[in-house]
């Protein structure tokens, strides 16, 4: 096996690299693992794992005269945990993200998985959409006895077509054409002389709106309270935690009835689908909650019937890619609810985290803070919080998450509770979310990583991210500076601080920041902007600022200024259902009331949803709006304005621009814009068609009015 090769086999899953024969690339299945010294000197290294109940002293790795040590280790097919030891001390493998935990002291091992070199198999090397058609290019991988590939055996979806096979090279090309817009899954098939079959999968989406998830925006659903049957918006339920009647039938209707489109967005999150208890149980408030919101998983592969089933869960997904929207699901791997069939049979294996004693734990209480329990504890006495560093559970975890992909070969996963399980679990789930079809890349893994401000918050994000982890995550720090900046407790230079914080964090990282204005754990955004947020969702829940006084008008104005800096910055916008029409809510359950029907809303309500459809709108028309470079032009008491260029202004001439400006103030505001920091030439407002301004060498004086914005993009010549 060449050098290289042997670089790239870290873990020898399918293996793709050719050995030193004649004809088509051999599969190569050793666990091959690559390691540097990392004491400072010409240490010793070896490798010891689970294939011999990890027996020392191990295996020794070779030294290269680059200064890298090698090992090959041939193993029966299987999943193995190894170690690298220098001079005596272990550590998992830096190149390997995949982890596992060693049975008995349940250490983090890195996790080896060894395929069937028995086998072929079919490596989809890339994957190209042209209008209606895909082109596929693949490589046909023998068995270890080297019997080439039988072209006749070629096969797989309706449609595919293969382009001249070679059995000499094992190189493959195929196409399949006339494909509409929506997501499409094609099956590979092949087998060699001898009969043996091989088989691959790619799912790529046809024509989507947004071609890239920085190009899109991405819109909320809590399903039980947004529309129901037929599209009909929904009374409030009988207490803040029943449910409320909303379907999948009802996310049916706003696709359908162009309220998503009017949005701009581009991809729908939809809560839990999955079948929770019909009983209510009582919270730490002594509160009677329903299992509205989805997150009791009675059965992990079971559509609730009460949203409309898995006909309707298809339906939707059908009509969305269709109309070239993603689907999202919210994936629970951290608990299951206490009737869940594996329950029993869980527990007498220990998988499930009991705290050596059997006083409960649950988040949150005084004999059980987040502080010290967060990856522990349960929700709640009902929640069983899954050991997931127990082999088995992580496995049961994932299978579970794995057949909801497959099934219904959605866009993207949303995992919740990401901080309260080992970081192992998310690298497993974006493992089998980019391994279940190729090219694996235009999926969406986004975190929940509950964190604080600042840079604190900041550090907490940047743990799960990175090529191996996460694409995306919640921007929970730039949230909570949103609702400080606004309603006045921070100034705009700690929003500006705090983005470029984010940005030297995440630098290199390929991380994608979903950035909110709220969302269902937090109080609404528009009522953080009251300040009656932290009342009693029963008994003080927010009060509904209605425009009709100057005071709750100029919360709207406020809110309006929210939309404008979360469709204008870079990252991907994650709208909350209702944060578009000013919904007001305390903490859960206050902050999942039903939809209202915008039909009935205030007039200043309606002034706030027609602002946050002209800027979904524009950001989905403008490219300056969609990509990751900023620069800051002022940042004032009162006042912020900020550039967005398409492309590095530093390295590219003449490159989209767009100019944001906000003013929080509540009287009149001068702003001056420097002179040089953008494209001399005339702008309009894209958000008022009656205001254009000449932009110069030099510096511009402009006014904005008291709670207002402005996004200057350059005129059409």
């Amino acid at each position: 096996m060449t050098r290289w090769c042997a670089a790239l086999m870290i873990v020898a899953s399918s293996g793709s690299c050719a050995a030193e024969h004649e004809g088509p690339p051999a599969r190569d299945c050793r666990l091959v693992v690559w390691a540097q010294p990392q004491g400072g000197g010409a240490g010793e290294l070896r490798v010891v794992g689970s294939w011999d109940d990890w027996a020392a002293p191990g295996r020794a790795l070779e030294a290269r005269d680059s200064g890298w040590y090698v090992a090959g280790i041939e193993l029966p097919a299987g999943d193995y945990g190894y170690l690298v030891v220098e001079d005596g001390a272990a550590r998992v493998d830096a190149l390997n993200p995949l982890t596992t935990f060693r049975a008995g002291d349940e250490l983090e091992v890195s996790l080896a998985r060894v395929a069937d070199c028995g086998e072929p198999a079919l490596a989809v090397e890339a994957v190209a959409v042209e209008g209606e058609v895909v082109h596929i290019d693949a490589q046909f991988l023998t068995a270890r006895d080297g019997e080439m590939l039988a072209p006749a055996s070629l096969g797989g979806s309706p449609g595919l077509e293969w382009i001249q096979p070679s059995a000499a090279t094992g190189n493959l090309q195929a196409s399949v054409e006339g494909l509409g817009r929506g997501r499409h899954r094609v099956a590979l098939t092949a087998a060699d002389a001898a009969g043996r079959e091989a088989s691959a999968e790619v799912s790529v989406f046809v024509d989507p709106i947004a071609a890239r998830w920085s190009d899109g925006i991405l819109y909320q659903v809590v399903t039980d309270r947004f529309r129901g049957p037929g599209g009909a918006y929904l009374d409030a339920p009988e207490t803040p935690a029943s449910r409320a009647g909303g379907t999948l039938d009802g996310v049916r209707a706003a696709i359908e009835d162009g309220s998503l489109a009017q949005l701009g967005v581009s991809a729908l999150w939809l809560s839990p689908v999955y079948l929770n208890p019909d009983a209510d149980r009582l919270g730490t408030d002594g509160r009677l909650y329903s299992s509205y919101h989805g997150y009791w998983v009675l059965e992990s592969r079971t559509v609730d019937g009460r949203i409309g089933g898995e006909p309707a869960l298809r339906e939707l997904i059908d009509l969305a890619h269709g109309e070239g929207l993603g689907v999202v699901l919210d994936v629970i791997p951290n608990h299951v609810y206490e009737d869940h069939a594996v329950v029993p049979s869980a527990s007498a294996a220990g998988w499930f985290n009991t705290h050596g004693h059997t006083e409960e734990c649950v988040c949150g209480t005084p004999t059980c803070p987040w502080s010290d329990y967060q990856e522990t504890c349960w929700f709640a006495p009902y929640l069983p919080d899954l050991r997931l560093e127990k082999p088995e559970a992580m496995d049961f975890s994932m299978a579970e998450i794995a057949w909801w992909v497959d099934e219904f070969d959605v866009d993207g996963l949303r995992i919740d509770a990401v901080s309260m399980m080992p970081r192992a679990a998310s690298r497993r789930v974006a493992d089998l979310l980019r391994s279940s079809a190729a090219p694996g890349s235009d999926r969406l893994l986004v975190g929940e990583v509950f964190t604080g401000g600042g840079t604190g918050g900041i550090d907490g994000l940047r743990y799960y991210l990175g090529p191996q982890g996460l694409d995306s995550v919640f921007d929970f720090p730039l949230m909570w500076s949103l609702r400080a900046t606004l309603s006045g407790a921070e100034g705009f230079a700690s929003l500006d601080a705090l983005l470029d914080e984010e940005d030297a964090a995440l630098e290199g990282s390929g991380a994608l920041l979903a950035r909110m204005l709220g969302n269902h754990d937090t109080p609404r955004f528009v009522s953080s902007l009251v300040g009656d947020h932290l009342g009693d969702p029963w008994d003080e829940p927010a009060s509904q600022p209605e425009g009709a006084d100057a005071e709750s008008a100029a919360v709207l104005e406020r809110a309006a200024l929210g939309w404008t800096l979360q469709m204008t910055l870079p990252g991907m916008p994650v709208i909350y259902y209702g944060d578009e029409l000013g919904l007001a809510g305390a903490n859960d359950p206050d902050c999942r009331r039903v939809m209202p029907d915008p039909a009935t809303l205030s007039p200043a309500r309606q002034q706030l949803l027609a602002h946050a459809r002209a800027l979904g709108q524009l950001r989905r028309a403008t490219p300056a709006l969609r990509s990751s470079f900023r620069e800051t032009l002022l940042v004032g008491a009162d006042t912020y304005a900020y550039a967005r260029f398409e492309a590095d202004p530093d390295t590219t001439l003449g490159a989209g621009v767009a100019i944001v400006l906000l003013s929080r103030a509540d009287a009149d505001q001068s702003l001056t814009l420097p002179g040089g920091s953008v494209p001399a030439g005339r702008y309009v407002d894209a958000l008022d068609a009656d205001f254009e301004v000449e932009l110069g060498e030099g510096s511009t004086q402009l006014t904005l009015g008291p709670r207002s914005s402005r996004v200057l993009v350059q005129a059409q010549r």
